[in-house]
């Protein structure tokens, strides 16, 4: 199973965003993703870091990953717990929805930021650029 950590970043929210990937494979981070998407809040940024995550693994048949975000919101929405109120969000939560249904196997958990940093690192060196 592949570790995949995601984390997107807005400054001003909304504002520049970026988004930060690290795929693992035993505890060896495999491939990264740190992209700017230009203007769009947190929660749009945290989307995107789990869909393009979710894109790159399909491409490369990592069918059974473990994800990891620190957005509660992302995570609950996703697993179903809360429901996707904003419209600017229900796109991407269907996107994302769809996506998964095409893994063998897929969990998404939350964590807390100081367990996601390599993540937020990636998506700051992106908007750093």
């Amino acid at each position: 199973m592949y570790k995949v950590f995601c984390d997107g970043a807005s400054r001003s929210n909304p504002g520049e965003a970026a988004i930060g990937v690290s795929i693992q494979d035993n505890e060896k981070e495999i491939h990264t993703i740190s992209e700017a998407i230009g203007i769009a809040s947190n929660n749009v940024a945290e989307y995107k870091s789990l869909i393009l995550a979710l894109e790159y693994s399909l491409k490369k048949n990592y069918l059974n990953l473990e994800i990891f975000l620190d957005s509660k919101l992302v995570v609950e929405q996703i697993n179903g717990n809360f429901k996707v109120k904003s419209d600017n969000l229900k796109k991407l939560n269907s996107d994302a929805i769809n996506l998964i249904s095409k893994f063998n196997s897929v969990i998404i958990s939350h964590i807390y930021r100081e367990h996601n940093k390599r993540a937020d690192q990636l998506a700051n060196m992106a908007l750093d650029k």
